[in-house]
C-alpha cells in the first residue's frame, strides 16, 4: 500500500537502492557494502532449563544463517579487574525487513550474530524506521548488541535441528 506522498514506484526504487548498497539475497547477488552476519538463534526444544527458565547446562543454538546487512560498531574497549582483562564493545545491525521475511526469520533478544571474528548477544530490537510515516511499510530492523566470550556460547556444538 503506497502513501499519498509515496506511489508504489517510489518505494520500489527504495528497495532497489537498498538491494544494489546491502545485497539481494533472492538473487544472491552481493552489495556494495557487503557485510556479512551469521545469526544463532536459540535452541528452546534442545536448552534444559530450571523452575525459574534460566538455562541449566548452557544454552543450544540452532545452526547459524549468513545474510548481508549493515554494521555500525563503536571501538573496543578494555577492562582489567582482578579476573583478568576483558574486552567491550557495541554494535548495531540494520537488517532488512524483506531480507528476513525472506529467510523466515526472526530476531529476538538472547540470540548470537557471528561477526568480525566475534560474538555478540542481542539485547535491544527497533523496528520503527517507517518509509513515508506509514505502518505497512516498516523497512528494516535494528538490532543492538554487546560483545561476550565465544568460549560461553557452545557454538561449535551446535547440534543439527
Amino acid at each position: 500500500m503506497s502513501g499519498r506522498f509515496f506511489s508504489a514506484n517510489d518505494l520500489r526504487t527504495f528497495e532497489t537502492f537498498n538491494k544494489e548498497l546491502i545485497g539481494d539475497l533472492r538473487t544472491n547477488k552481493d552489495g556494495l557494502i557487503n557485510q556479512k552476519i551469521k545469526l544463532f538463534k536459540v535452541s528452546a526444544e534442545h536448552t534444559t532449563t530450571n523452575l525459574y527458565g534460566e538455562s541449566t547446562g548452557g544454552k543450544i543454538y540452532k545452526p547459524g544463517v549468513q545474510f548481508a546487512c549493515m554494521i555500525e560498531s563503536s571501538d573496543v574497549d578494555f577492562t582489567l579487574d582482578e579476573f583478568g582483562a576483558d574486552s567491550l564493545q557495541d554494535s548495531t545491525f540494520f537488517m532488512l525487513r524483506e531480507t528476513l521475511t525472506d529467510l523466515e526469520l526472526v530476531p529476538e533478544m538472547g540470540d548470537i550474530v557471528e561477526w568480525n571474528y566475534a560474538h555478540f548477544e542481542i539485547n535491544g530490537i527497533n523496528e520503527n524506521q517507517l518509509v513515508g510515516g506509514m505502518y505497512d511499510q516498516n523497512w528494516s530492523v535494528n538490532c543492538t548488541a554487546h560483545l561476550i566470550r565465544s568460549v560461553t556460547l557452545q557454538i561449535e556444538r551446535v547440534r543439527k535441528i
